[in-house]
């Protein structure tokens, strides 16, 4: 698992005040869900977020935005944001809260069955 641990340790000081969330190591990397969700995520070269599909095309328009894919498919509703546009506690925090935010509204996830 290669991710940037500062990241996340990071991500984990924008959900400090925001509750229900537990963490978990998916997607290469290390996650946060809240509703049996992940919503958010350090992987390899930047961070995950789960966005609502209107905004996920306005993301992609961004040149620090490209789809998040692992292991070679391209999962829905999720981008993945580069380290230049992570730079400050306040560009991280607009992903962090939005996906949350994004996250918490949403239906909880079924089990899935093992």
């Amino acid at each position: 698992m290669s991710y940037d641990q500062r990241l996340f340790e990071r991500m984990l000081d924008a959900l400090e005040r925001k509750n229900g969330w537990s963490e978990k190591d998916m997607y290469g990397g290390r996650v946060c869900i809240i509703n049996g969700r992940p919503f958010v995520g350090a992987v390899e070269g930047g961070l995950i977020a789960l966005c609502p599909e209107d905004a996920l095309q306005k993301h992609l328009e961004l040149k620090h935005c490209t789809p998040f894919t692992f292991d070679g498919k391209t999962l829905p509703g999720w981008v993945k944001v580069s380290m230049d546009a992570l730079k400050t506690a306040k560009q991280l925090s607009r992903w962090v809260d939005a996906s949350y935010t994004h996250a918490a509204a949403m239906a909880p996830a079924k089990a899935r069955k093992k």
